[in-house]
């Protein structure tokens, strides 16, 4: 027992060590309540199994394989995204091998990482020394031994888990908190266990129920008065994400010879523009799609990526693209990428799209693909930094836009998601001749190395942009281009932290972010530009905030179309709010805060779309069918 009890201060130790890359970090580990509360969890959990297989070695193999490769995910996915590894991360477990692919130049063993690989191994030689002298027979073993230990596995860590373990560490399942507040008050184990236990008691009042929610729907009615829709012309509407797209030119100690997104600039002074509040930091770029184009705000809820969630989900919500084509638009996405990773082809498909494209479809609707004599030799000459380029993706929108208009399909409602400029960031992405962008700072090696490649992909994309409003500029018909980055891009360090925390912006490690850096960089860039002034959503060269929470309402309001309720909540919100994500709260007034605001105006607006959101997923549907009515 004390053998095995050791093992689980060996593994919390190591899981530290693997996920600091700190000595010093893990040492002074040893004096938080934290670490002794996960070697307790490991401890006992190698101790049942131990019991279980009557081997010392089986039992600290099984926990400590299982540690240490959830330290190391978890570690990854911070380095290159900054973001902690979620419960809803493992129903990407079928797409591992794509998801280490896209980023394998970040999968980089560090000297602590090897020495904490090291350490496990030499554990483990001991504890396979030890098994047999210290094997006990099978009845007290399996029988008692094993039973005991998982019953009070049970009690502390489960039924037990709020007032034993979570409330002591400051993190009581009555607060809200993301998973990055989890994992800092209580470790990745016992953060994720947190998440584990708080998903089991979703609840958005002790008084759920339909005559609460007629309550909350009756409230919802007087609180999103309707403004009518627009008595224009409906305009083409163009919606592009352009892959971790923000205005790098912003950041502090990084200067240019040239503008490197000269397009975009110029663009900002005929169109409205400002910053575009994300739920992540570089990657998750389904997720922000998802919240853009059906209003879903997981950060009211649980926070876990809706990419995890059923597809029925968002069915039960009027999402952008089924009211646009009840409008009478013509709806489509274009992907610059396959359908490997986040099953797009699955949601996307449920929202309203009439046509879904990903690389290697293009023939279907692109002529010179089409007529090409080897299709992938074709699309081998349209890479651009590992991926298609954005350059293509433009052709790709300008030729689907004059096919649908010619066969009078329009308006048209063109969605297209980049590639180009998605992590990772290595020196030779781009090929010498390529890269015509000269970043100036005190940055060297890798940081200096992945600001200039990721430098070079924004310049692509802003050229790619100016080249498609030019050919818009002359279109007869009315056409509206909506232009907006995902989240910053993820530039972590294979020693850690990113070129951010090397430029002095932001701090080296997840854990010690405030509020303050979330909102800083968690919000991306936008641009909407328009052949026609008068379908801005203000003046020419004017500024307006935004976020994924709410840019869904202004696509509508742009298409002249009337909102049903829960669109008129959600743009009700969007006059007064700005973000309202797990990590935190901005509204538009400036005031920031990393809990739910729960009074005045925003306060009852935000409870009412969370219960209501709760209510079309968790909950029982009890009125999400009322939330298609129009006014």
């Amino acid at each position: 027992m004390l053998a095995c009890m050791l093992s689980g201060l060996v593994w919390a130790g190591l899981t530290v060590l693997i996920e600091s890359q700190s000595i010093r970090r893990t040492l002074a580990g040893l004096a938080q309540q934290k670490l002794w509360m996960t070697a307790l969890l490991l401890g006992l959990a190698t101790l049942a199994l131990t019991f279980l297989f009557r081997s010392l070695f089986a039992g600290n193999l099984m926990v400590g394989l299982a540690a240490v490769i959830l330290a190391f995910v978890n570690y990854y996915k911070v380095l290159i995204t900054m973001t902690p590894l979620l419960l809803g991360d493992f129903v990407l477990i079928g797409q591992a091998g794509q998801i280490a692919n896209l980023n394998s130049d970040s999968l980089v063993l560090r000297r602590n990482s090897v020495l904490a690989i090291a350490a496990g191994v030499l554990w483990l030689l001991l504890c396979l020394f030890f098994s047999r002298p210290l094997r006990l027979n099978w009845e007290l073993s399996a029988m008692l031994g094993a039973p005991v230990c998982v019953l009070v596995l049970y009690l502390i860590f489960w039924t037990g888990a709020d007032p034993l373990v979570f409330s002591p560490l400051g993190a009581g399942i009555d607060r809200s908190m993301s998973q990055a507040s989890a994992n800092s008050a209580c470790g990745v184990p016992l953060g994720l266990l947190r998440s584990l236990y708080s998903s089991r008691i979703r609840k958005v009042s002790e008084d759920y129920s339909l005559e609460y929610m007629e309550d909350v729907l009756a409230k919802t009615q007087d609180y999103s008065a309707g403004k009518p829709a627009a008595d224009r012309e409906q305009p083409n509407i163009i919606l592009i994400l352009s892959e971790s797209f923000f205005d790098i030119t912003q950041l502090e100690g990084l200067s240019f010879q040239t503008d490197p997104l000269a397009d975009y600039h110029a663009l900002q002074k005929e169109g409205v523009s400002g910053k575009f509040g994300t739920r992540s930091f570089g990657y998750g770029t389904c997720n922000i799609e998802l919240e853009v184009l059906t209003g879903m705000n997981s950060g009211l809820l649980d926070n876990e990526p809706q990419n995890s969630w059923p597809k029925e989900y968002f069915t039960r919500l009027p999402a952008v693209p089924n009211l646009l084509r009840d409008s009478g638009y013509y709806t489509s996405m274009i992907h610059m990428y396959n359908d490997s990773v986040y099953n797009r082809g699955a949601y996307f498909g449920s929202l309203g799209f009439s046509d879904i494209y990903f690389c290697e479809d293009f023939a279907k609707f692109y002529p010179p693909a089409a007529a090409a004599e080897d299709y992938n030799e074709f699309m081998r000459g349209h890479f651009s930094g590992a991926y298609f380029s954005d350059e293509l993706m433009t052709d790709l929108l300008i030729s689907q836009f004059e096919t649908k208009t010619a066969q009078g399909d329009g308006p048209v409602f063109l969605y297209a998601s980049s590639m180009e400029n998605h992590t990772p960031y290595p020196l030779e992405k781009y090929r010498p001749d390529e890269i015509t962008v000269e970043p100036i700072s005190d940055l060297t090696g890798e940081a200096a190395e992945h600001i200039l490649i990721c430098s070079q992909g924004l310049n692509n994309a802003s050229a790619a942009l100016g080249r498609l409003v030019d050919y818009f500029r002359t279109c007869e018909e009315p056409v509206v281009i909506v232009f907006y980055g995902d989240h910053l891009s993820g530039l972590g360090l294979s020693t850690g932290g990113t070129s951010y925390s090397a430029l002095g912006l932001v701090p080296w490690v997840l854990e010690d972010w405030g509020v303050e850096d979330f909102v800083r960089f968690h919000a991306a860039d936008y641009l909407i530009w328009s052949n026609d002034p008068a379908y801005l959503p203000g003046e020419p060269g004017s500024q307006y905030d935004t976020s994924c929470n709410y840019l869904g309402s202004r696509l509508l309001e742009l298409a002249g179309v009337d909102m049903p309720l829960y669109w008129r909540l959600i743009d009700k919100l969007s006059q007064t709010r700005v973000t309202d994500t797990a990590n935190y709260h901005l509204s538009r007034d400036g005031e920031l805060s990393d809990t739910l605001p729960t009074q005045g105006t925003d306060g009852l607006g935000l409870s009412l779309l969370t219960d209501l959101l709760y209510d079309a997923t968790y909950g029982q549907q009890y009125v999400t069918s009322r939330l298609w009515a129009v006014p």
